[in-house]
């Protein structure tokens, strides 16, 4: 039986990296591998008695010295990369490279970015791209044809409409789900809300997974607004939630605040229960507006809305249909197995 261990962070509903190596892990064992997780952090080089969902460990640093395969999502422990040349490698890039290049330049090239990358890439047996955007990029470095794509996916069965739902007082309820990112800024969520009520004065914003830190950045963007308007333009505002499924299943609609416009993970997990997502591309939605304009927000909610008030039931279903399609991890998982059997035979023959 092949083993494979997944190196990341164990942060059940804190990581979405995490999240989808769990996905990864759940399907890889499903196709008969014995698939692990194995978290670099000192505080878990011996294991650690922590349970997710009832079946996910970190396994010990121990345990990954025998595995046939290391895939990497965060970093490997320095205490075992003496092992490296022995194993089958592979990467999976989960940091977009514009994320990686706006914090190299805000923190005056004291990271790296776009290099880091590219070494990786050079470095692995494969390296692997999870959107057509990061794939079309990091194409142009691929020196030695070791580059690979895989679409990002999830665990279909983990995002259903069975379960409890939100229910929102205002409608249409538009949510943001996304952590605040340099490259997903829920900001204009905020700001495009004037213009929004302009066209359905009844529609609010619901604002999730805001991070505690920078919290009085936030308060500020709501109660300095003219008469506190933003803020009345807000039914909910949340910090980081242990579980979103309740309040994305009662949304009426979902902005994916990533402006490469790739279906980020909260816009995945929508979908898959059915609801529509506006986002600044992709060709996963038909809702789609111009990066961090607010008027074409406010249209893109409004063209949104007059869907769901004629065929709400039509919107969800041909929502949920195409995540079902695009998006299942069960299928996506294949690809990888396969790509582990490949890099194996041509290792070790």
């Amino acid at each position: 039986m092949m083993h494979v261990c997944h190196f990341t962070n164990f942060a059940p509903r804190q990581s979405g990296m995490y999240e989808s190596t769990k996905d990864q892990i759940k399907y890889e064992r499903r196709c008969g591998l014995q698939s692990d997780l194995v978290d670099p952090h000192d505080k878990h080089k011996d294991g650690r008695d922590v349970v997710d969902d009832g079946w996910l460990s970190p396994v010990p640093w121990s345990v990954a010295e025998k595995a046939d395969v290391w895939v990497l999502h965060s970093f490997i422990p320095e205490k075992i990369k003496h092992l490296f040349k022995d194993k089958v490698t592979v990467a999976i890039l989960h940091g977009p490279t514009e994320h990686m290049l706006l914090k190299e330049w805000s923190t005056g090239l004291k990271e790296q970015a776009i290099n880091l990358h590219i070494n990786i890439m050079w470095k692995y047996d494969a390296t692997v791209c999870i959107n057509q955007h990061e794939y079309d990029i990091h194409k142009i470095y691929d020196e030695y044809d070791k580059l690979h794509y895989i679409p990002n996916s999830i665990d279909l069965e983990r995002y259903t409409n069975d379960g409890m739902v939100w229910e929102y007082q205002a409608h249409p309820a538009i949510c943001s789900f996304d952590v605040p990112r340099l490259e997903k800024l829920p900001a204009h969520a905020i700001w495009m809300m004037p213009k929004v009520v302009e066209k359905i004065p009844t529609a609010r914003m619901n604002l999730f997974s805001l991070t505690l830190e920078p919290i009085a950045m936030w308060r500020n963007l709501f109660v300095r607004s003219h008469a506190r308007e933003m803020q009345t333009l807000c039914e909910t505002i949340q910090l980081e939630n242990n579980n979103l499924a309740p309040f994305m299943r009662g949304a009426d609609m979902v902005l994916n605040n990533n402006i490469s416009g790739i279906a980020s993970r909260v816009s995945m997990e929508s979908m898959a229960m059915g609801v529509p997502v506006i986002s600044y591309g992709g060709d996963y939605t038909p809702y789609v507006a111009r990066i961090w304009d607010l008027d074409s927000l406010a249209e893109q909610v409004q063209k949104c809305w007059t869907d769901l008030v004629l065929d709400k039931a039509g919107v969800k279903r041909k929502t949920k249909a195409y995540a079902v399609k695009n998006f299942d991890r069960g299928k996506e998982v294949k690809k990888y197995v396969a790509l582990y059997k490949e890099l194996m035979e041509k290792k070790h023959g």
